[in-house]
Protein backbone atom coordinates (compact mmCIF):
# COMPACT_ATOMS: atom_id res chain seq x y z
CA UNK A 1 0.00 0.00 0.00
CA UNK A 2 2.36 2.51 0.84
CA UNK A 3 4.15 2.21 -2.38
CA UNK A 4 1.18 2.59 -4.28
CA UNK A 5 0.92 5.93 -2.88
CA UNK A 6 4.10 6.64 -3.26
CA UNK A 7 3.60 6.73 -6.74
CA UNK A 8 2.01 9.92 -7.36
CA UNK A 9 3.19 12.76 -4.45
CA UNK A 10 2.45 15.91 -5.29
CA UNK A 11 5.21 17.16 -6.14
CA UNK A 12 5.89 14.27 -8.91
CA UNK A 13 2.19 15.71 -9.65
CA UNK A 14 3.02 19.21 -10.26
CA UNK A 15 6.05 18.17 -12.64
CA UNK A 16 3.64 16.30 -14.89
CA UNK A 17 2.73 19.69 -15.68
CA UNK A 18 5.56 20.64 -17.58
CA UNK A 19 6.67 19.88 -20.92
CA UNK A 20 9.25 17.42 -22.65
CA UNK A 21 11.25 19.96 -23.11
CA UNK A 22 10.75 21.62 -19.54
CA UNK A 23 11.04 18.31 -17.87
CA UNK A 24 14.20 17.48 -19.63
CA UNK A 25 15.68 20.98 -18.46
CA UNK A 26 14.95 20.36 -15.38
CA UNK A 27 16.30 16.69 -14.64
CA UNK A 28 19.90 17.98 -16.50
CA UNK A 29 19.73 20.76 -14.33
CA UNK A 30 19.36 18.15 -10.84
CA UNK A 31 21.84 16.49 -12.23
CA UNK A 32 24.69 18.68 -12.29
CA UNK A 33 23.68 20.16 -8.78
CA UNK A 34 23.47 16.15 -7.31
CA UNK A 35 26.73 14.96 -8.93
CA UNK A 36 28.60 18.08 -8.15
CA UNK A 37 27.90 18.03 -4.55
CA UNK A 38 28.47 14.68 -4.24
CA UNK A 39 31.39 14.09 -6.05
CA UNK A 40 32.98 17.38 -4.42
CA UNK A 41 32.31 16.18 -1.13
CA UNK A 42 33.56 12.34 -1.51
CA UNK A 43 36.69 13.74 -3.18
CA UNK A 44 37.35 16.07 -0.15
CA UNK A 45 36.32 13.20 1.99
CA UNK A 46 38.57 10.61 0.30
CA UNK A 47 41.62 13.39 0.84
CA UNK A 48 40.73 13.82 4.47
CA UNK A 49 40.25 10.28 5.58
CA UNK A 50 41.78 7.84 2.95
CA UNK A 51 41.60 6.39 -0.59
CA UNK A 52 39.01 3.98 0.80
CA UNK A 53 36.23 5.89 2.30
CA UNK A 54 36.64 8.16 -0.13
CA UNK A 55 36.26 5.71 -2.90
CA UNK A 56 33.17 3.80 -0.91
CA UNK A 57 31.30 7.03 -0.94
CA UNK A 58 31.69 7.73 -4.24
CA UNK A 59 30.97 4.72 -5.29
CA UNK A 60 27.01 5.51 -4.39
CA UNK A 61 24.56 5.20 -7.31
CA UNK A 62 24.22 8.47 -8.24
CA UNK A 63 24.00 9.26 -12.37
CA UNK A 64 22.40 5.99 -12.61
CA UNK A 65 19.66 6.72 -10.83
CA UNK A 66 18.67 10.23 -11.89
CA UNK A 67 18.45 8.58 -15.62
CA UNK A 68 17.06 5.51 -14.93
CA UNK A 69 14.19 7.62 -12.91
CA UNK A 70 13.87 10.28 -16.07
CA UNK A 71 14.15 7.51 -18.68
CA UNK A 72 10.37 6.04 -16.46
CA UNK A 73 8.82 9.44 -15.65
CA UNK A 74 9.62 10.82 -19.70
CA UNK A 75 8.38 7.25 -21.08
CA UNK A 76 7.08 4.58 -18.39
CA UNK A 77 8.60 2.71 -15.45
CA UNK A 78 9.17 -0.51 -17.51
CA UNK A 79 10.81 1.07 -20.33
CA UNK A 80 13.41 2.28 -17.85
CA UNK A 81 13.36 -1.23 -16.35
CA UNK A 82 14.00 -2.73 -19.61
CA UNK A 83 16.76 -0.30 -20.13
CA UNK A 84 18.35 -1.62 -17.15
CA UNK A 85 19.01 -5.14 -19.27
CA UNK A 86 22.89 -3.73 -20.19
CA UNK A 87 23.79 -1.71 -17.13
CA UNK A 88 25.56 -4.80 -15.07
CA UNK A 89 27.69 -5.34 -18.25
CA UNK A 90 28.17 -2.07 -18.76
CA UNK A 91 29.59 -1.69 -15.42
CA UNK A 92 31.69 -4.44 -16.13
CA UNK A 93 33.37 -2.16 -19.15
CA UNK A 94 33.43 0.49 -15.90
CA UNK A 95 35.82 -1.92 -14.39
CA UNK A 96 37.87 -2.00 -17.65
CA UNK A 97 37.79 1.64 -17.72
CA UNK A 98 39.15 1.62 -14.69
CA UNK A 99 42.08 -0.38 -15.22
CA UNK A 100 42.99 1.32 -18.40
CA UNK A 101 43.66 4.26 -16.64
CA UNK A 102 45.56 3.02 -13.63
CA UNK A 103 47.76 0.78 -16.34
CA UNK A 104 48.73 3.94 -17.99
CA UNK A 105 48.58 7.01 -15.68
CA UNK A 106 51.88 6.23 -15.45
CA UNK A 107 53.06 7.28 -18.31
CA UNK A 108 51.15 9.92 -19.07
CA UNK A 109 47.37 11.00 -17.39
CA UNK A 110 46.21 12.46 -21.05
CA UNK A 111 47.25 9.08 -23.01
CA UNK A 112 45.67 6.93 -19.79
CA UNK A 113 41.99 8.85 -19.94
CA UNK A 114 41.50 8.86 -23.79
CA UNK A 115 42.43 5.37 -23.95
CA UNK A 116 40.10 4.73 -21.21
CA UNK A 117 37.88 6.62 -22.89
CA UNK A 118 38.52 4.69 -26.16
CA UNK A 119 38.01 1.20 -24.34
CA UNK A 120 34.53 2.37 -23.18
CA UNK A 121 33.31 3.42 -26.33
CA UNK A 122 34.64 0.79 -28.33
CA UNK A 123 33.12 -2.21 -26.01
CA UNK A 124 29.44 -0.67 -25.47
CA UNK A 125 29.64 0.16 -29.48
CA UNK A 126 29.91 -3.28 -29.75
CA UNK A 127 26.69 -3.54 -27.28
CA UNK A 128 24.51 -1.46 -28.91
CA UNK A 129 25.40 -3.02 -32.34
CA UNK A 130 24.30 -6.49 -31.82
CA UNK A 131 21.05 -5.05 -29.83
CA UNK A 132 22.43 -6.95 -26.89
CA UNK A 133 19.41 -7.77 -24.72
CA UNK A 134 20.17 -10.37 -22.22
CA UNK A 135 20.09 -10.05 -18.65
CA UNK A 136 21.67 -13.37 -17.09
CA UNK A 137 24.31 -13.20 -19.58
CA UNK A 138 24.63 -9.00 -18.60
CA UNK A 139 25.50 -9.98 -14.67
CA UNK A 140 27.78 -12.97 -15.95
CA UNK A 141 29.93 -10.63 -17.90
CA UNK A 142 29.77 -8.19 -15.47
CA UNK A 143 30.99 -10.49 -12.59
CA UNK A 144 33.68 -12.00 -15.04
CA UNK A 145 35.10 -8.48 -16.17
CA UNK A 146 34.96 -7.21 -11.94
CA UNK A 147 36.81 -10.01 -11.13
CA UNK A 148 39.71 -9.43 -13.92
CA UNK A 149 39.63 -6.29 -13.51
CA UNK A 150 40.35 -6.07 -9.57
CA UNK A 151 42.86 -8.78 -10.02
CA UNK A 152 44.87 -6.93 -12.54
CA UNK A 153 45.10 -3.84 -10.43
CA UNK A 154 45.51 -6.00 -7.35
CA UNK A 155 48.32 -8.90 -8.29
CA UNK A 156 49.35 -7.22 -11.20
CA UNK A 157 50.11 -3.33 -11.11
CA UNK A 158 49.60 -3.98 -7.13
CA UNK A 159 47.67 -1.06 -6.62
CA UNK A 160 47.73 -0.12 -2.46
CA UNK A 161 45.01 1.72 -0.13
CA UNK A 162 46.74 5.32 0.87
CA UNK A 163 45.87 7.48 4.16
CA UNK A 164 44.21 11.08 3.46
CA UNK A 165 45.98 13.76 3.54
CA UNK A 166 44.95 17.42 4.98
CA UNK A 167 45.11 19.63 1.99
CA UNK A 168 44.03 23.30 2.36
CA UNK A 169 40.61 24.06 0.45
CA UNK A 170 39.94 27.29 -1.07
CA UNK A 171 36.85 28.24 -2.41
CA UNK A 172 38.09 28.32 -6.03
CA UNK A 173 39.23 24.77 -5.99
CA UNK A 174 35.86 23.30 -4.61
CA UNK A 175 34.30 25.43 -7.52
CA UNK A 176 36.50 23.66 -10.07
CA UNK A 177 35.87 20.56 -8.46
CA UNK A 178 31.94 20.81 -8.63
CA UNK A 179 31.96 22.53 -12.16
CA UNK A 180 33.79 19.50 -13.41
CA UNK A 181 32.14 16.83 -11.56
CA UNK A 182 28.79 18.27 -12.49
CA UNK A 183 29.41 18.97 -16.23
CA UNK A 184 31.12 15.22 -16.77
CA UNK A 185 27.77 13.27 -15.23
CA UNK A 186 25.08 16.24 -16.75
CA UNK A 187 26.67 15.54 -19.78
CA UNK A 188 26.50 11.83 -19.76
CA UNK A 189 22.62 11.96 -18.75
CA UNK A 190 22.05 13.92 -21.78
CA UNK A 191 23.39 11.41 -24.09
CA UNK A 192 21.31 8.44 -22.48
CA UNK A 193 18.04 10.64 -24.31
CA UNK A 194 19.57 10.20 -27.71
CA UNK A 195 18.08 6.54 -28.04
CA UNK A 196 16.04 3.96 -27.19
CA UNK A 197 15.76 1.93 -23.82
CA UNK A 198 19.44 0.04 -24.78
CA UNK A 199 21.57 3.49 -25.55
CA UNK A 200 19.48 4.85 -22.68
CA UNK A 201 21.10 1.81 -20.18
CA UNK A 202 24.34 2.45 -22.11
CA UNK A 203 25.00 6.08 -20.86
CA UNK A 204 22.98 5.52 -17.81
CA UNK A 205 25.96 3.00 -17.08
CA UNK A 206 28.53 6.02 -18.80
CA UNK A 207 31.77 6.30 -16.44
CA UNK A 208 31.15 9.60 -15.27
CA UNK A 209 31.37 9.28 -11.60
CA UNK A 210 34.81 8.06 -12.36
CA UNK A 211 36.15 10.30 -14.95
CA UNK A 212 35.47 12.76 -13.05
CA UNK A 213 37.13 11.37 -9.93
CA UNK A 214 39.96 10.39 -11.96
CA UNK A 215 40.73 14.30 -12.65
CA UNK A 216 40.31 15.42 -9.12
CA UNK A 217 41.88 13.11 -7.38
CA UNK A 218 44.76 13.11 -9.81
CA UNK A 219 45.18 17.08 -9.97
CA UNK A 220 44.30 17.72 -6.25
CA UNK A 221 46.24 14.21 -4.92
CA UNK A 222 48.93 13.47 -7.74
CA UNK A 223 48.97 10.11 -9.24
CA UNK A 224 49.15 7.25 -6.82
CA UNK A 225 46.61 8.83 -5.04
CA UNK A 226 43.96 8.69 -7.70
CA UNK A 227 44.89 5.07 -8.36
CA UNK A 228 44.22 4.33 -4.98
CA UNK A 229 41.23 5.58 -4.79
CA UNK A 230 39.82 3.91 -8.00
CA UNK A 231 40.84 0.69 -7.09
CA UNK A 232 38.11 1.43 -4.14
CA UNK A 233 35.65 3.27 -6.25
CA UNK A 234 36.41 -0.06 -8.82
CA UNK A 235 34.36 -2.41 -6.03
CA UNK A 236 32.20 0.01 -4.62
CA UNK A 237 30.72 1.73 -8.12
CA UNK A 238 30.50 -0.78 -9.91
CA UNK A 239 28.85 -3.42 -7.32
CA UNK A 240 26.73 -0.63 -6.41
CA UNK A 241 25.27 0.07 -9.27
CA UNK A 242 24.92 -3.15 -10.74
CA UNK A 243 22.68 -4.20 -7.48
CA UNK A 244 20.22 -0.57 -8.19
CA UNK A 245 19.85 -1.29 -11.75
CA UNK A 246 19.08 -5.13 -10.80
CA UNK A 247 16.71 -4.09 -8.06
CA UNK A 248 14.93 -1.10 -10.79
CA UNK A 249 14.70 -4.15 -13.66
CA UNK A 250 11.95 -5.92 -11.11
CA UNK A 251 10.75 -3.12 -8.62
CA UNK A 252 10.07 -0.38 -11.02
CA UNK A 253 7.01 -2.43 -12.81
CA UNK A 254 6.31 -4.07 -8.97
CA UNK A 255 5.97 -0.28 -7.27
CA UNK A 256 6.21 1.93 -9.44
CA UNK A 257 8.52 4.90 -10.08
CA UNK A 258 8.95 6.37 -6.59
CA UNK A 259 8.42 3.21 -4.68
CA UNK A 260 10.95 1.42 -7.05
CA UNK A 261 13.17 4.29 -6.81
CA UNK A 262 13.10 4.37 -2.78
CA UNK A 263 13.18 0.60 -2.79
CA UNK A 264 15.87 0.54 -5.17
CA UNK A 265 18.22 3.02 -3.54
CA UNK A 266 17.90 1.42 -0.10
CA UNK A 267 18.93 -1.81 -1.42
CA UNK A 268 21.84 -0.32 -2.44
CA UNK A 269 22.43 1.54 0.73
CA UNK A 270 23.10 -2.27 1.79
CA UNK A 271 25.25 -3.25 -0.76
CA UNK A 272 27.34 -0.13 -0.07
CA UNK A 273 27.59 -1.60 3.53
CA UNK A 274 29.12 -4.71 3.07
CA UNK A 275 31.16 -3.58 -0.25
CA UNK A 276 32.36 -1.07 2.65
CA UNK A 277 33.28 -4.43 4.88
CA UNK A 278 35.07 -6.03 1.95
CA UNK A 279 37.31 -3.18 0.95
CA UNK A 280 38.45 -2.72 4.49
CA UNK A 281 39.68 -6.53 4.50
CA UNK A 282 41.15 -6.85 1.01
CA UNK A 283 41.38 -3.39 -0.52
Amino acid sequence: MIFHLLRFPPAFVLLSFLSMESLFLFQLVVTFLVGSLWLTGATILAEKFGSKIGGVIAGMPSSIVIALFFIGWTQTPVAASQATVVVPLIMGIDGLFILTYAALVRQSFPLALLSSLFVWLCFSFVLVLIHFNNFGLSLIGFLGLLLVSYGVMEYVLHVKSLAGRNTPLSFSNVLMRGLVSGLIITLAVAFAKLGGPLIGGVFASFPAVFLSTMILTYFAQGRAFSVSVMKTLLLSGTINAAVYASAVRFLYPLFGLIGGTISSFLLSLISMYVVFLLVKKIA
